[in-house]
């Protein structure tokens, strides 16, 4: 335990406060970089707008496909990932599915199971917006 013997040692009160003094200073140096490049970065607020002509609904609907796309992708990914990953990990006797394949499986089923929802709601939104879009050529 330490004793309060009301000395102090100097030289290890100045490390401790240039240690603290460089501290605050690589913290407020890293905030202030980190609002200047949030500044830079356009929100999606100012990217996406509420569609109010047929051209703009027939671009979100290729926004939509887009993601679509991107996300059947992944899907696509996941799976051959995890056969690849089935492939080069050893079965275990016991139980017959080795536990980090189980992991893998379990990550990437979840992962499978949300992008299948997320690209069945991007092709829902796709459709919408080019009827919407139709609906205002007057078609």
């Amino acid at each position: 335990m330490l004793e309060n013997t009301g000395k102090r040692n100097r030289p290890t009160t100045k490390l401790l406060t240039l240690a603290i003094a460089l501290l605050l200073a690589i913290g407020t140096t890293a905030v202030l970089q980190g609002k200047t490049a949030a500044q830079d970065q356009p929100t999606n607020e100012t990217k996406m707008k509420v569609p109010e002509t047929a051209k703009d609904h027939y671009e979100m609907a290729e926004h939509y496909r887009k993601i679509e796309g991107q996300t059947r992708q992944e899907i696509e990914t996941h799976k051959k990932m995890l056969a690849e990953f089935k492939k080069t990990a050893a079965v275990t006797p016991k139980t017959g599915e080795n536990p980090y394949v189980k992991d893998e499986r379990l990550h990437c089923e979840k992962y499978i199971k949300a992008a299948e929802a997320m690209a069945a709601e991007a092709t829902e939104s796709a459709r919408f917006h080019t009827l919407r879009a139709k609906e205002l050529e007057g078609k």
